[in-house]
Protein backbone atom coordinates (compact mmCIF):
# COMPACT_ATOMS: atom_id res chain seq x y z
CA UNK A 1 0.00 0.00 0.00
CA UNK A 2 2.76 2.04 -1.16
CA UNK A 3 0.16 5.07 -2.34
CA UNK A 4 -2.41 4.50 -0.17
CA UNK A 5 -5.37 6.99 -0.44
CA UNK A 6 -8.58 7.02 1.88
CA UNK A 7 -11.72 8.67 0.89
CA UNK A 8 -13.31 10.36 -2.21
CA UNK A 9 -11.13 9.95 -4.93
CA UNK A 10 -8.75 12.91 -6.31
CA UNK A 11 -11.19 14.24 -9.05
CA UNK A 12 -14.11 13.55 -6.84
CA UNK A 13 -12.53 15.09 -3.05
CA UNK A 14 -13.38 19.18 -2.58
CA UNK A 15 -10.86 18.79 0.32
CA UNK A 16 -7.46 16.91 -0.07
CA UNK A 17 -5.02 15.94 2.97
CA UNK A 18 -1.82 15.39 2.81
CA UNK A 19 -0.89 13.35 6.19
CA UNK A 20 2.62 12.20 7.32
CA UNK A 21 1.45 8.83 8.91
CA UNK A 22 -0.64 6.18 7.55
CA UNK A 23 -3.21 4.80 9.96
CA UNK A 24 -3.40 0.99 10.69
CA UNK A 25 -6.37 -0.36 8.30
CA UNK A 26 -8.12 -3.32 8.92
CA UNK A 27 -6.61 -7.01 8.09
CA UNK A 28 -9.22 -7.57 4.97
CA UNK A 29 -9.32 -4.23 3.46
CA UNK A 30 -10.39 -4.00 0.14
CA UNK A 31 -10.94 -1.17 -2.72
CA UNK A 32 -14.72 -0.28 -1.01
CA UNK A 33 -13.07 0.72 2.57
CA UNK A 34 -10.35 2.69 1.12
CA UNK A 35 -12.85 4.55 -0.97
CA UNK A 36 -15.37 4.86 1.73
CA UNK A 37 -13.42 3.94 5.21
CA UNK A 38 -15.55 3.45 8.34
CA UNK A 39 -14.31 6.32 10.53
CA UNK A 40 -15.50 4.06 13.28
CA UNK A 41 -13.21 1.22 12.03
CA UNK A 42 -10.23 3.32 11.93
CA UNK A 43 -10.59 5.28 15.46
CA UNK A 44 -10.95 1.34 16.98
CA UNK A 45 -7.41 0.46 14.90
CA UNK A 46 -6.06 3.61 15.98
CA UNK A 47 -7.16 4.90 18.77
CA UNK A 48 -7.34 8.29 19.97
CA UNK A 49 -4.89 9.68 17.86
CA UNK A 50 -7.52 9.68 14.80
CA UNK A 51 -10.40 10.76 16.60
CA UNK A 52 -9.02 13.85 16.66
CA UNK A 53 -7.65 13.67 13.69
CA UNK A 54 -11.06 12.79 11.82
CA UNK A 55 -12.65 15.27 14.36
CA UNK A 56 -10.51 18.19 13.25
CA UNK A 57 -10.98 17.44 9.64
CA UNK A 58 -15.07 17.13 10.07
CA UNK A 59 -14.88 20.51 12.32
CA UNK A 60 -13.20 22.09 9.34
CA UNK A 61 -15.44 21.01 6.10
CA UNK A 62 -18.94 20.52 7.75
CA UNK A 63 -21.66 23.45 6.89
CA UNK A 64 -23.28 23.29 9.72
CA UNK A 65 -21.20 23.59 12.21
CA UNK A 66 -22.81 21.67 14.80
CA UNK A 67 -23.14 18.55 12.57
CA UNK A 68 -19.42 18.04 12.99
CA UNK A 69 -19.91 14.84 14.92
CA UNK A 70 -22.29 13.33 12.38
CA UNK A 71 -20.10 14.85 9.26
CA UNK A 72 -17.14 12.45 11.04
CA UNK A 73 -18.91 9.51 11.81
CA UNK A 74 -20.89 9.31 8.66
CA UNK A 75 -20.05 11.18 5.48
CA UNK A 76 -16.61 13.20 6.02
CA UNK A 77 -15.12 10.92 3.28
CA UNK A 78 -17.40 11.84 1.10
CA UNK A 79 -15.81 14.85 0.47
CA UNK A 80 -12.34 14.69 2.05
CA UNK A 81 -9.27 12.42 0.56
CA UNK A 82 -6.37 11.86 2.57
CA UNK A 83 -3.53 11.45 0.64
CA UNK A 84 0.16 9.93 1.98
CA UNK A 85 2.74 11.22 -0.41
CA UNK A 86 2.82 14.68 -2.77
CA UNK A 87 2.88 12.10 -5.87
CA UNK A 88 -0.36 11.55 -5.27
CA UNK A 89 -1.48 14.74 -6.02
CA UNK A 90 -1.43 15.27 -9.64
CA UNK A 91 -5.06 15.63 -10.65
CA UNK A 92 -6.43 17.27 -7.18
CA UNK A 93 -8.57 20.76 -7.96
CA UNK A 94 -10.05 21.27 -5.04
CA UNK A 95 -8.69 23.08 -1.39
CA UNK A 96 -5.14 20.71 -0.47
CA UNK A 97 -4.09 20.78 3.32
CA UNK A 98 -0.55 20.34 3.63
CA UNK A 99 -0.53 18.81 7.18
CA UNK A 100 2.87 18.96 9.60
CA UNK A 101 6.03 20.36 8.73
CA UNK A 102 6.87 16.93 7.01
CA UNK A 103 5.97 17.66 2.87
CA UNK A 104 7.34 21.57 3.34
CA UNK A 105 10.30 20.73 1.27
CA UNK A 106 8.26 19.36 -1.56
CA UNK A 107 5.35 21.90 -0.97
CA UNK A 108 6.51 24.89 0.75
CA UNK A 109 4.40 27.49 1.97
CA UNK A 110 4.19 30.15 -0.73
CA UNK A 111 5.35 33.83 -0.07
CA UNK A 112 2.23 34.89 -1.23
CA UNK A 113 0.20 32.75 1.80
CA UNK A 114 -2.14 34.80 4.11
CA UNK A 115 -0.91 33.72 7.64
CA UNK A 116 -4.15 32.54 9.78
CA UNK A 117 -3.98 32.49 13.35
CA UNK A 118 -2.12 34.05 16.21
CA UNK A 119 -0.84 31.58 18.74
CA UNK A 120 -0.96 28.32 16.24
CA UNK A 121 -0.68 29.43 12.60
CA UNK A 122 -1.68 28.18 9.31
CA UNK A 123 -1.15 29.83 6.03
CA UNK A 124 -3.23 29.96 3.03
CA UNK A 125 -2.74 30.65 -0.76
CA UNK A 126 -5.42 28.84 -2.20
CA UNK A 127 -6.03 26.07 -3.58
CA UNK A 128 -3.29 25.57 -0.04
CA UNK A 129 -3.84 25.46 3.02
CA UNK A 130 -0.19 25.32 5.01
CA UNK A 131 -1.50 23.96 9.04
CA UNK A 132 -0.19 21.58 12.07
CA UNK A 133 -0.53 18.19 12.02
CA UNK A 134 -4.26 17.55 13.14
CA UNK A 135 -3.81 17.79 16.76
CA UNK A 136 -5.46 19.60 19.14
CA UNK A 137 -2.23 20.50 21.40
CA UNK A 138 -1.15 21.80 17.75
CA UNK A 139 -4.49 22.80 16.06
CA UNK A 140 -6.98 24.04 18.67
CA UNK A 141 -10.49 25.01 17.90
CA UNK A 142 -9.65 28.93 17.79
CA UNK A 143 -7.09 28.03 14.72
CA UNK A 144 -10.19 25.99 13.52
CA UNK A 145 -12.39 28.39 13.39
CA UNK A 146 -10.31 30.58 11.66
CA UNK A 147 -9.86 28.66 9.32
CA UNK A 148 -13.49 28.01 8.47
CA UNK A 149 -13.98 31.42 7.28
CA UNK A 150 -11.06 31.21 4.65
CA UNK A 151 -12.59 27.80 3.55
CA UNK A 152 -16.15 29.14 3.87
CA UNK A 153 -15.27 32.40 2.00
CA UNK A 154 -13.28 30.49 -1.06
CA UNK A 155 -16.74 28.54 -0.93
CA UNK A 156 -19.11 31.47 -1.52
CA UNK A 157 -16.75 32.84 -4.24
CA UNK A 158 -16.94 29.93 -6.33
CA UNK A 159 -20.75 29.82 -6.16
Amino acid sequence: MINLWLGASASDAQYVFLLPNKPILPDDVDEVFLAKPDSAVLIELNGNHWRKILTIMAKLIVQDYPAWRECRDVNVFNQVGIAFSVDQLNDYKGILFVVGNTFRDQLPVSKSAEEAGVKHRAYVSYPYIWCPYLDYRQFPNILIETLREYILEKKCLTL
